[in-house]
């Protein structure tokens, strides 16, 4: 059964509510409170609040423009939820703040009812969140490489300044848009099995070291690049990280290299070929001096051995002036 008087029923509704909640007439008077409020104003003011009271004398006189305010605009009718932080004594604490326009039965404006919640320790975890996160943020921007935070279904949903710097794509055109917008058209088969793949196994993962990986910028050139994968969870979510390094210029020096070596192999193959002939012939020669020969046959091998060594001298500066050519060559270029 319920109590025979309604208005001790209230209270008790009232009472067992884990939110301040206190009544006021229009003139600011307080007209009802629950245990909670009176406890609440208690411990961080010191004072009792009573039936009857200005509730104004209980707002800080930091709230009591915005108090004002928010009242004002609850009377006209607005119901009002906002976040305020409480200092008193020292303490700060973070309210959530309700206020309702409330009617009598016969639908007569009475004044507002304002619900106060504690809700520090949530507020401060959120803060704590959006610093971690700021930080987060301001590290992947300072990043000299372009790095893409793609989700499950493939979405870019956070990229940095590099990756417009790299790609060519304003950092608007990029986030909500599928991974695959950088990927070459003859590269793009398959891409979405090998991003489920990955996320059923995540692992860190480097892509392009010893293979040559390819991507397309905004005005479809493609570029080599070395993308370096990593998974991690937010909230029971998964995201991979992608860090994506151009090496366009580092393959195309590399394979210049490679070509170089070959060609100077190659000319050294020639060259040894075409070095040992006259060398024979000298070696041969000087055999044939150390054996007896008439001074006819002697005067024959000199002129033999001058013409082997002008032969050699002349393949030698061949080989040097090949060389310096080359060298000008790529001085010119540089």
């Amino acid at each position: 059964m319920f109590p025979e008087d309604s208005s001790n029923y209230a209270q008790m509704i009232l009472d067992n509510s884990t939110d301040a909640i206190v009544l006021m007439g229009l003139d600011y008077s307080v007209l009802a409170f629950n245990q909670n409020l009176k406890d609440t104003i208690l411990a961080y003011s010191g004072k009792t609040i009573n039936i009857g009271d200005d509730y104004r004398e209980f707002v800080t006189a930091g709230d009591k423009e915005v108090f004002f305010e928010l009242f004002q605009k609850s009377i006209m009718g607005q119901s009002i939820i906002t976040e305020r932080i409480a200092s008193i004594n020292s303490i700060s604490i973070w309210f959530e703040y309700k206020l309702n326009p409330t009617y009598d039965k016969d639908k007569k404006l009475m004044g507002v009812c304002l619900r106060g919640k504690n809700i520090d320790a949530r507020k401060k975890m959120e803060i704590a969140l959006s610093e971690s996160e700021q930080k987060f943020r301001n590290l992947i921007e300072s990043a000299p490489n372009a790095i893409l935070i793609v989700d499950r279904e493939g979405k870019i949903i956070h990229c940095n300044l590099e990756t417009e710097n790299t790609f060519g794509f304003p950092r608007e055109e990029l986030v909500n848009q599928p991974v695959e917008l950088l990927v070459p058209m003859h590269h793009r088969k398959g891409h979405d099995r090998l991003l489920e793949g990955y996320f059923q196994a995540p692992r860190p993962m480097r892509i392009g070291k010893n293979q040559v990986t390819s991507a397309v910028k905004k005005d479809g050139t493609e570029i080599q690049v070395e993308v370096s994968l990593n998974s991690f969870v937010v909230n029971q979510t998964n995201y991979v990280s992608a860090i994506i390094v151009d090496i366009t210029e580092k393959v195309l020096a590399d394979n210049k290299i490679q070509k170089q070596i070959f060609e100077l192999k190659e000319i050294a193959r020639i060259q040894s070929h075409e070095i040992r002939s006259p060398l024979a012939n000298i070696l041969g020669l000087i055999n044939l001096l150390d054996s007896e020969t008439t001074p006819e046959t002697t005067n024959e091998i000199y002129s033999y051995l001058k013409k082997s060594a002008k032969e050699l001298d002349h393949l030698v500066n061949d080989i040097v002036k090949r060389t310096a050519n080359s060298l000008l060559e790529e001085s010119e270029k540089r």
